[in-house]
């Protein structure tokens, strides 16, 4: 069953980021001057940032997973190696994204369930890791 966990941290991810992209449509651009409407506020700005590496981080993470298949008949390190690789994006932008939250939106319904997300993430990704029964 582990085997899926991965691709489960992928929708986490995904599902981390719309939470954490959907409360800072809410944010003012200019918190300190209401009435200021002039480009962005921060916490968009670093969200597409993550939206743009995430991307790359899935790409990289279905690369490893097909890597993985193909070499099957590799040593149990290879299959580590290519996984932590592979994975690394993932995970160091999950805690990017945990960082962000807690930076900007951590007092919200959805920042609360972006930061539980992006934690699932890192579980499921780390307890995907290939292991010597085979999966």
């Amino acid at each position: 069953m582990h085997r899926y966990y991965l691709w489960i941290a992928v929708l986490f991810f995904i599902g981390a980021w719309f939470c954490l992209f959907s409360v800072g449509i809410k944010i003012p651009e200019n918190p300190n001057d209401l009435s200021d409407t002039r480009g962005l506020p921060a916490v968009m700005i670093y969200a597409v940032a993550l939206q743009v590496i995430g991307v790359v981080a899935i790409f990289f993470t279905g690369l490893g997973a097909i890597a993985i298949l193909k070499l099957k008949h590799y040593s149990l390190g290879m299959h580590r190696i290519i996984f932590f690789s592979s994975n690394l994006l993932l995970l160091l932008t999950s805690f990017f994204g945990i960082f962000i939250i807690f930076s900007f939106v951590l007092d919200t319904v959805l920042g609360m369930a972006g930061v539980i997300l992006y934690v699932g993430v890192i579980g499921l990704t780390l307890s995907s890791t290939p292991r010597r029964n085979g999966s």
